[in-house]
């Protein structure tokens, strides 16, 4: 049986566990502390970074990204990787990865989620500010990205679609998103929530952080 190491709002765990549900893999699932993994984990990857996948024969495949693509090679059904905009969706990726996570995602977690755990933490106003002013052009960007198009690549559903509703949900989950007026952008929320395989990552809960009280609504 293949486990998925993770950790319950990291953004990337929570987009490799849709896309192995959208794919229908069979996995378990391993909680991990996210500032402070195990010496098992830190044995699988040395990183300490999340997720890693230890497949049926016993290998590690570490990161969202690798993941991925050891998941496109298995040819597994549904596609999202279009041929013809492979390398727009790479980049996209690895924006949500590296950019979106570290300028908005990660700032947050830590002063809302992290230091509430912390003896003698209190949350920087000025790091959350700057993180919600990072969301905002992030966003700005995101709605010149999409255009008139149904999602990020053209009218197709793809990997982009998928980690843009995965990362939008741990936001959601702590109450920090906000669309800026952008319609398209919180439709396609709406729409990539609504499917079958957040089912699973929308009923997690964190002990001590509960969701905000629309966290479950899927029409905004």
């Amino acid at each position: 049986m293949n486990k998925l190491f993770h950790y319950f709002l990291c953004p990337s765990s929570r987009f490799i566990r849709i896309i192995l549900n959208e794919k229908k893999v069979d996995f378990n699932l391993f909680i991990e502390d996210f500032s402070n993994p195990s010496e098992d984990y830190l044995f699988k990857n040395p990183g300490g970074f999340f997720p890693t996948l230890n497949t049926s024969s016993n290998e590690n495949i570490v990161g969202s990204l690798v993941i991925v693509e050891y998941l496109q090679n298995l040819m597994l059904p549904p596609k999202f990787m279009i041929k013809e905009n492979e390398n727009e969706i790479r980049r996209l990726l690895f924006w949500f990865e590296t950019n979106f996570k570290n300028e908005v995602i990660i700032p947050l977690l830590k002063e809302k989620v992290f230091k509430r755990f912390e003896k003698n933490s209190v949350p920087s106003s000025f790091v959350i500010r700057t993180a919600r002013s990072n969301l905002k052009y992030h966003m700005q960007y995101f709605n010149y990205l999409i255009k008139e198009n149904d999602f990020f690549i053209d009218d197709n559903l793809s990997y982009v679609d998928l980690y843009y509703g995965a990362s939008l949900t741990v936001l959601d989950y702590i109450d920090e998103l906000t669309f800026f007026d952008y319609e398209k952008l919180k439709n396609l929320y709406s729409i990539i929530k609504s499917r079958p395989s957040f089912k699973k990552i929308l009923a997690d809960r964190i002990v001590g952080v509960n969701p905000h009280s629309n966290y479950l609504k899927l029409d905004y």
